[in-house]
Order: structure tokens, then sequence, then C-alpha cells
């Protein structure tokens, strides 16, 4: 799983072959056929590398693999109902973080729940990470602290 998610982050889902990851991991293909084809080793490498941690953190980890994953959501069928599970995920623990803004009266008034947290499902995502670190050249404290402060002015005016 660890050589999956390396080489799904790093080439992307579409160039990662089973004989590559095979390679990596000092395996045979068939041995990496026996335990999952190609989406069930993404999906497996997205599990194994789930390591929890708030939204923000955990984007700035695993960005690379979101990546991969949304890639093959559009292409593979066994993949996309799993990226609209995640998509729903996120969006959720978003809604937690709104709704727990929106209880200690700290949301902008006028702002509902559900345009902030949609606000933010558009805002804190891979797509951004990805442009502002890999286009921008942005560190990933500096992200951070960006993200946090747009998360704040989303809510709080």
């Amino acid at each position: 799983m660890a050589a999956a998610g390396r080489l799904f982050a790093r080439h992307g889902y579409a160039a990662t072959t089973v004989a590559a990851i095979a390679e990596d991991a000092g395996v045979t293909p068939r041995s990496v056929y026996a335990v999952a084809d190609k989406p069930g080793l993404l999906l497996a490498a997205l599990d194994h590398a789930d390591a929890g941690g708030d939204v923000v953190e955990s984007l700035l980890r695993g960005y690379p693999l979101l990546r991969a994953f949304e890639e093959a959501s559009a292409a593979e069928p066994a993949v996309r109902e799993a990226w609209r599970r995640h998509e729903r995920g996120r969006r959720a623990a978003l809604k937690r973080l709104v709704r727990a803004a929106a209880d200690d009266g700290r949301l902008r008034p006028g702002l509902t729940v559900g345009r902030a947290t949609d606000t933010l499902w558009a805002i804190v995502t891979w797509h951004t990470v990805a442009l502002l670190i890999e286009q921008r050249g942005w560190s990933r404290a500096k992200l951070a602290q960006w993200l946090d402060q747009m998360i704040e002015t989303a809510l709080h005016g």
C-alpha cells in the first residue's frame, strides 16, 4: 500500500501502473494483483495514508494522493462512489467547524451555516493547495497560515 500511495501521489492515477507498484514494492505484479486491482490499490492506499487530523492538516499531507483519487474517479466506476463519499465527508467535516462557530455566536451576521459550509468546501480543497504549493512555491507553513486566515475571514468577516 505504501508503494501504491507513493507512486499514485507522485505520478497520478493514469500514469501509475501495477507493474511499477510491484517494482517499487519489490514484488511481482501477480503478487500485487493477489491483493487488489489498480482501483482497489488506490482505495487501500488512501485508507493506509489517512492518519486523521483536521481538514487543513489532512490536505497539506495528502493533496497529491487526493489529486490521483479525483483523477481515478473520472475513469473508474469502482472509485467514483468512493470519491463522492469522500467529498460528502469533507463537506460534513467543514460543516461541523462552521456549526461550532455558529453555536458560539462567531458566525458573521447574515451568513448561513449552509452558505459558509459551501464557501469553505470550495476553498479548502486539494486544488487550492496544489496551486499555491506547486505553482506559486508557497511553503506548507505559509499555506496553512493562509488557509486558517481564509477560514477565519469566511466565517467571521
